[in-house]
């Protein structure tokens, strides 16, 4: 019988994507890798979210433009100018950049949130958990049937 991994290659590569985008690293050197990106994220949120788009390759312009964030925010976000962030902005960050689970979940809870206390934050589970490779719009789509908040609106 195959297994979940071989029924379901892409979900697999999709997992990976952002540590093996040309899909050659074993299942141990992906491993690896998960733990070097893991361990060297800064603890606090503004300079864990600059070391994931730098480390990745995101610029904050493009960012903006995928995330529907303004470029402001993101500056304030990264630049420590602000106390507290917003859960719906962290998320559609999360999304536009196409973090997998394993990183999304890290740079949230440097965010001071835990996903699971409300029906909202359970959908962001969801979403975060299934839909990263999904672009804003179709996750704000997706939340909008379902009658919750959508992420973010308007880019600026």
């Amino acid at each position: 019988m195959p297994s979940h991994a071989e029924k379901n290659p892409i979900e697999i590569e999709n997992y990976y994507h952002i540590i093996d985008p040309k899909r050659k690293l074993s299942e141990k050197e992906r491993a690896e890798e998960v733990n070097r990106v893991l361990v060297n994220m800064p603890a606090c949120f503004p300079e864990a979210l600059r070391y994931v788009m730098t480390r990745f390759g995101f610029t904050q312009e493009a960012l903006a433009f995928e995330s529907k964030v303004s470029e402001s925010t993101i500056g304030r976000y990264r630049n420590e100018k602000v106390k507290s962030f917003s859960e719906k902005n962290v998320v559609a960050l999360c999304v536009a950049m196409h973090l997998p689970p394993w990183l999304s979940f890290e740079l949230i809870a440097k965010a001071g949130f835990s996903l699971a206390a409300t029906r909202e934050q359970q959908a962001y589970l969801m979403v975060l958990s299934c839909m990263y490779m999904r672009s804003v719009d179709e996750v704000n789509d997706y939340l909008k049937e379902r009658g919750a908040d959508l992420l973010s609106q308007v880019a600026v």
